[in-house]
């Protein structure tokens, strides 16, 4: 099952922040349901403009070559109809967590997304209509030199105002390979990643994974028309670049009349183990 993890107690150097930002037309499906990729940019102005804002710390890992990676991504989305002419409020925070049993230092993120019952084409909700929720967020960073020679990557220790030397909370590593459980994939298409794949970071942007995973999916296994992503979880193991192909696996793990359960991979044509996982649900 796809969930994303409690926020952990607050421990003083966090941050919380807020956003109001209208949805596009391609954020909502024809029946009122978010698209779950179109909850990110609440988390970009929430959360990582607040951490910027009232902290030195990216500063800090700035002049040191340090960059929060993400590796994992959790996505949920809940029941509409909701409207583009209705402003989606975001609200997230972050906290910092060291690797139980090894030295891995993680940055994580969460965000809830809340909206007033609307429709597109209908008229606008009452100014007093609760606001009910759309969607949630997480985000698992881990903290790394990206750019340094390979053996100078790992960071084991943090060094930024405001931050303890040793982090309270622990959480284990999760293995991109074990959201596959074992599932033996069929081949569900090539893609080949180009430019307009890419983003600032120099990779392909974490977004098109599972954009593409459930165009693969609706192809492949054939779900009915009216399905659509309803929640996903994709970990990395490292990112594609542009001029790169992967192969894309799928495997069914559950299906019923209301809801489909799969998993799956992208995978550097001529290797044999995957760069990126995802498990996905649709319904």
């Amino acid at each position: 099952m796809i969930d994303i993890p409690p926020v952990p107690p607050a421990r003083g150097y966090e941050t919380s922040g807020s956003a109001e930002l209208y949805p596009r037309y391609e954020d909502i499906t024809q029946d009122g349901r978010f698209l779950l990729t179109a909850f990110m940019p609440g988390l970009g102005v929430a959360v990582w403009r607040s951490l910027v804002k009232h902290t030195a710390i990216l500063t800090a890992f700035a002049g040191k070559g340090i960059l929060p990676i993400l590796r994992r991504l959790v996505a949920i989305g809940d029941d509409g109809p909701f409207s583009v002419h209705v402003p989606l409020a975001s609200e997230g925070t972050w906290r910092l967590a060291r690797e139980e049993n090894g030295d891995r230092i993680f940055m994580d993120m969460w965000l809830e997304a809340k909206m007033a019952h609307a429709s597109t084409l209908g008229p606008p909700p009452p100014k007093d209509a609760p606001r009910v929720r759309a969607g949630r967020v997480f985000g698992e960073h881990v903290i790394t030199k990206p750019f340094a020679p390979k053996a100078e990557r790992k960071v084991t220790k943090l060094e930024a105002p405001g931050l303890p030397e040793v982090l309270e909370d622990t959480k284990p590593f999760l293995e991109a390979d074990a959201l596959l459980a074992g599932h033996t994939l069929e081949d569900a298409g090539a893609i080949a990643f180009g430019m307009m794949h890419t983003d600032s970071n120099q990779h392909v942007n974490s977004l098109v994974y599972p954009r593409r995973f459930e165009e693969a999916v609706l192809a492949h296994v054939a779900p009915p028309p009216a399905f659509v992503a309803r929640a996903f979880e994709v970990r990395w193991r490292k990112p594609f670049f542009a001029g790169e192909r992967a192969r894309i696996g799928v495997a069914v793990v559950a299906r019923t009349d209301t809801r489909l359960d799969v998993v799956g991979a992208f995978t550097p044509e001529g290797a044999d183990k995957p760069s990126a996982t995802v498990a996905m649900t649709f319904a």
